[in-house]
């Protein structure tokens, strides 16, 4: 699909009524969604696009900024006449969907975020950033990259996933290539990451443009990997959450305990179930003789 002058890459699960568009996180692609996606179809018209730069998508050396992820958005629903949308979005994607609601209003019907509480005010990473130095691509250890058992090996102890994601899976065989002696390379070039890392420390978002009906989950800071970063990731939860409350009460916050960043993956049933209230797929009333949830 050719929009805004780049190829994107898109899964279509079909189903018919309103369009339901995910978008990953950084490092991901569309197939981060194989799982998830499919419990939609039977309401909605379910797809996920993969942004520039990642997995099949064409990677131009430029146009990671907020602004520019916004317009290749925008050229994607024109592309395929969509006129309004529901966004999904997990980690980064957030400040698409954030930038995009804002700018384009009329063409979001609702919001939902996973985990995508990275505040560029409050967050570390891009304060340093801001303040001149170079962001780090992230690097995963050289002996998770011998062969595809090391690399998904590696990824299930760092994510504590279990059991298995076949939909991890999938994004990762659309994010590395295969040498011939079997080791495994990340597609997408470190310069990429970079780019990505300083459009999100130099975003304007403004929460309190967000008007659309919004559900926001949080994972359980507890499982970060690191007593500081637990800290660095409570704070900026905080931050954030006192920042988009401030829209209004269209914005409803679901912290899902025991979950990791990846919590549409490792407590899929229970997000799943949300979104469907949210959404007004399903009641929250009790079955008889079953108590409230």
């Amino acid at each position: 699909m050719q929009a805004n002058g780049v190829r994107l890459h898109y899964l279509d699960w079909g189903g018919s009524g309103e369009t339901l568009l995910f978008l990953a996180g950084l490092g991901h692609n569309a197939h981060i969604f194989d799982d998830l996606a499919p419990e939609f179809t039977d309401r909605f018209h379910v797809l996920a696009m993969t942004r520039r730069g990642f997995g099949q998508s064409d990677c131009p050396a430029t146009g990671y900024d907020v602004a520019t992820r916004v317009a290749d958005l925008l050229g994607f629903l024109d592309a395929l006449r969509i006129k309004q949308v529901i966004l999904a979005g997990h980690s980064i994607a957030g400040d698409e969907l954030t930038a995009f609601a804002a700018a384009h209003p009329e063409r979001v019907e609702k919001l939902i975020y996973f985990d995508a509480d990275d505040d560029p005010v409050t967050d570390p990473r891009a304060q340093e950033i801001r303040a001149g130095n170079q962001p780090e691509a992230p690097e995963l250890p050289k002996q998770a990259l011998v062969s595809w058992d090391a690399l998904f090996r590696f990824l299930y102890s760092m994510l504590a996933i279990t059991p298995p994601s076949p939909a991890l899976e999938a994004s990762m065989r659309d994010s590395f290539l295969v040498h011939p002696d079997g080791s495994v390379e990340r597609r997408t070039p470190a310069n990429v990451y970079r780019e990505m890392m300083k459009g999100y420390a130099f975003a304007p978002l403004d929460y309190t443009r967000i008007k659309q009906p919004t559900l926001s989950f949080y994972s359980d800071p507890s499982t970060a990997p690191d007593p500081q970063r637990q800290k660095e990731i409570a704070a900026m939860m905080s931050s954030f959450i006192t920042r988009i409350e401030k829209s209004g009460p269209q914005i409803r916050i679901e912290r899902i305990a025991g979950s990791h960043h990846y919590m549409f993956i490792d407590h899929q049933d229970e997000v799943t179930r949300k979104m469907k209230l949210f959404l007004g797929v399903e009641s929250d009333r009790a079955e008889p003789g079953k108590p409230g949830s």
